[in-house]
């Protein structure tokens, strides 16, 4: 493991392995993008739930673990996480989302488990959950 340093703070991250990032809000994409990238991930961008669906069937052997908003164009998070799952039941998936959990949670069926971090959301606790999936 390598040591990433983000403002004062160091965390471990595995500095290999492809991360998929579903948003739609291309800032918020965008300075994700960023903060994995620092830390060695690749990272695989998708602006809605029918691209993320694609590109998960592609690269799939590559992406350890998928970031998941839960609204989305063309194909909301519920629609985009099963069809995920349906490739692959036991990918980790940290659903990032200012949905409220409760909601969230009424709406996975059987498509747990996953983690959930409520927007916004400070980079520290972004990487601390990034580093509890990959690890």
């Amino acid at each position: 493991m390598s040591s990433l340093s983000v403002g004062n703070t160091n965390h471990d991250v595995t500095p290999h392995g492809a991360v998929l990032l579903i948003e739609n809000d291309r800032h918020v994409s965008a300075a994700l993008n960023e903060i994995l990238s620092e830390t060695g991930l690749r990272v695989f961008l998708a602006y809605d739930g029918v691209e993320g669906e694609e590109l998960y069937r592609t690269y799939q052997n590559d992406i350890e673990m998928v970031i998941l908003d839960w609204r989305l164009p063309r194909q909301d998070g519920r629609d985009t996480l099963r069809k995920i799952r349906q490739l692959n039941p036991n990918v980790n998936v940290m659903v990032a989302s200012g949905t409220a959990p409760e909601e969230v949670l009424t709406q996975l069926d059987d498509q747990r488990p996953i983690t959930f971090l409520s927007k916004p959301f400070s980079i520290d606790k972004f990487l601390d959950q990034i580093n509890r999936l990959l690890a």
